[in-house]
Parts: structure tokens; sequence; C-alpha cells
């Protein structure tokens, strides 16, 4: 088996500047763009983008991933068909770590895959080995020498079954000490990929992109003070897909300089985004549930609440807490708010995580027993609500 591996020569120092209007001065009309197109179908649509700044500026465009994380920050770290995970802690020379995921293989029976990782501290990249074409009908077990000099992650296919589901391990075996890790797996297209073991790691994909679907008209523009260019986007649906499903389509700037003679490379990127959901009409689900209820303090008062979009479209959710005495009386009724805005958005399959809490110069609840009242309005049927009791000592 042959190991291949990416070596960092020199730092690279990149400073990251995600849908940025104002760094770059470049945007995007329509801001957003929430389609409504029906399965199996192919429609082109007229994006702009227009460069505001002063400045001549080359961009790159490409459709990319993104999701929410549980406090409702975006996160755009997720590759495009991939996955990935993270860990925080230390790993010591000599650890062995097993991750287990599945992939549903696409019609044709068999999918490309690559990978990488790297690690925080002491930096190092590497490239994941072993299997590179997941296939019902190539099993394949990675070498089990790995020398201990190095760290290395072997990618290996246990079993596929009837239904065309590949259970994939990836085997960490740490020769240096290190503290942080990032995981890395791309495949060739958009396929589903479900965590069966993170190892203590946090676990991240998009199973609901719709990026493969997008074909965009320019790799790359370069604007004028002022210009503005339309980018042609054609977005075939697949005839079988139901609810929403999203991606963002970026127009980046890079710019590699010199360091100051020590071979350091600082690359700059800065980029503006438009997220672009599509829905199939007629077929949307919009459900959730509360997953649970908890006071975080009692003096002062703090009750947490965790809500999942069990549905297959974005929910706009209001939500909030009432805190009910033992006589039945209603000594808190607060709604959920941030950004000034009086609700959050929450992705398919995804989970949002809120806290409300006393203002800093409300008086403190009485010794006594009280419930926690958390409910939430997402346009449905009827408003869902988790309720917790709690005790005041």
């Amino acid at each position: 088996m042959t190991i291949r591996r990416v070596r960092a020569l020199f730092l690279i120092l990149a400073v990251v500047t995600s849908v940025n209007l104002c760094v770059l001065g470049v945007r995007w009309s329509p801001a957003e763009l929430d389609l409504a197109q029906d399965p199996g179908t192919e429609e082109t649509y007229q994006l702009l983008l227009t460069n505001d700044s002063d400045e001549r500026v080359t961009l790159t465009i490409y459709v990319g991933d993104w999701q929410r994380d549980e406090n409702g920050i975006n996160d755009f770290g997720v590759p495009m068909n991939g996955a990935r995970w993270e860990f925080t802690q230390a790993f010591s020379s000599g650890d062995l770590v097993e991750l287990r995921y599945t992939v549903q293989l696409p019609d044709e029976g068999s999918v490309d895959v690559q990978g990488t990782f790297r690690s925080w501290s002491p930096q190092m990249i590497e490239s994941i080995v072993g299997a590179e074409q997941i296939s019902s009908s190539a099993i394949e077990q990675p070498d089990p020498y790995v020398s201990s000099l190095w760290t290395t992650i072997t990618r290996s296919v246990e079993s596929v079954d009837a239904d065309g589901i590949a259970s994939i391990v990836l085997t960490l075996r740490v020769g240096l000490d290190f503290e942080g890790l990032t995981i890395e797996e791309t495949y060739a297209q958009g396929i589903q990929i479900i965590s069966l073991d993170a190892a203590g790691g946090s676990f991240d994909t998009v199973n609901r992109s719709n990026a493969d679907w997008i074909t965009l008209s320019h790799p790359q523009v370069t604007l004028d003070p002022e210009e503005s260019r339309e980018i042609a986007m054609t977005v075939a649906t697949p005839s079988d897909f139901s609810g929403s499903a999203w991606s963002i389509i970026y127009a980046e700037s890079r710019v590699v300089a010199t360091g100051d003679g020590s071979g350091t490379q600082i690359l700059t990127l800065a980029s503006v985004g438009m997220k672009v959901f599509v829905t199939a009409p007629g077929t949307e689900v919009m459900a959730g549930e509360v997953t649970y209820v908890r006071e975080q303090t009692t003096t002062p008062l703090a009750v947490s609440a965790a809500f999942s979009n069990t549905g297959n479209v974005q929910l706009v959710v209001n939500s909030r807490l009432q805190i009910i005495d033992q006589t039945g009386e209603i000594v808190r009724d607060v709604r959920f708010s941030e950004y000034g805005r009086d609700y959050f958005r929450i992705l398919p399959g995804s989970q949002r995580t809120i806290t409300i809490a006393d203002e800093a110069d409300m008086p403190p609840l009485p010794i006594g027993i009280y419930q926690a009242i958390f409910s939430f309005d997402f346009g449905g049927d009827s408003d869902i609500a988790g309720v917790r009791a709690f005790r005041v000592k």
C-alpha cells in the first residue's frame, strides 16, 4: 500500500473572513435565495454580483456547504459532500482511536473519497490513507503495519449491506504527542453520511445539501469598481427529493503575499456568500420537539431548553418561558430574544439550545417549588412545550 503524505514545508497563516461585505466590498443580489422547484426539474436563475469597492477585484465563485450549530452560529467549515470530526483534547504517542460512520452508496454502486487530518499544536497536516473508493464489490482492509514515527489515519471498509450502506472505519494511530485534531472526509458527490461512533469528538455533516444540484456559469470573474456581472445558476433537482435542501455560493478573493524573508507565506481570504434554499412544493413538513428543559441557576434564575427540528424545512421559531409558583400564579413571562430579534431559525435535523435568564435588576424568586414551561411556536398546528419542576432553596 502506498502512503501519501501532505507536508507543510512552510507556515501558512490563513485569515478567513466569510460572508463579510465590508471587508470585500462585494455583494450578491439577492442576498439569499429561497426557491420553490419541483423534483426532477432543471431551472436557471440569474444572480447579480456587484463590486461596491474602489478597487478592481478578481473573484473565484464556487458552491459550498454550511450549517448552524447548537447556539445558532453559522458554520461554514463543513467540507462539501463530506463530514468533519473535531477533538479538543491532547493525544499521546501510542494512542489508538477508531471512528465509525456509514455512507449510502449511490445507484452506480461506488463513490470516491479523500480525506485529510490536521493537528492543532504542534501543527501537522496529513492525508488519510487506505480505501479511496467505497464499493459494494471491494471490502478493503488497510496494511496493519504503520511506522511508530508517524501519526496516521487509515480508512477501511468493514462491510456493505444489501441496501448499499457501507460501514467505514477511520483508525488513528498516534506516533507523536499533539493537542487538538480536525478530520475531514470529502466524497466525490453528495451522499448521506451518518456517524456511528465519533470516539468522543464532535461530528458535523450536511445531509440535506443541494450543492451537487448547482452549476454556475462562471468559475471566476474580474470586476472593476462599481461594476456588476450576471452569474447564471442552473439547479437540477433529483426526482426523489422532498422538503428543503441548502448550500451557499461564495465569491472569494484570494491574496497570497510573501512574508519577511523567513519563508512564511500569508494567505488572505475574503468572501461574500449567498445562501440558496431549494424546496419541493407540497412536500413541506413542519415539526419539532422539545428535547429537554432544565434550570441552569435559580438565583439568579436561568432556564435552558433544547428544541429539535424534526421536519424537513427550516423553521422560524418564537419561544417564551413562563414560571408558575405553587399557587398557580405566573411569576415570570419572558420571550426569547437575541440580536434584536424575537425569533430564531433552525435547519431540519438540527437542535438549538436557548437560555432565558433574569435581568440583573430583577428580584430573586422566593423559596419554594416552581414549574418552568418553555413553549415554542413555529407556525404549526399548535405550540409545543417542555415542562420542568424545580425548587428554590
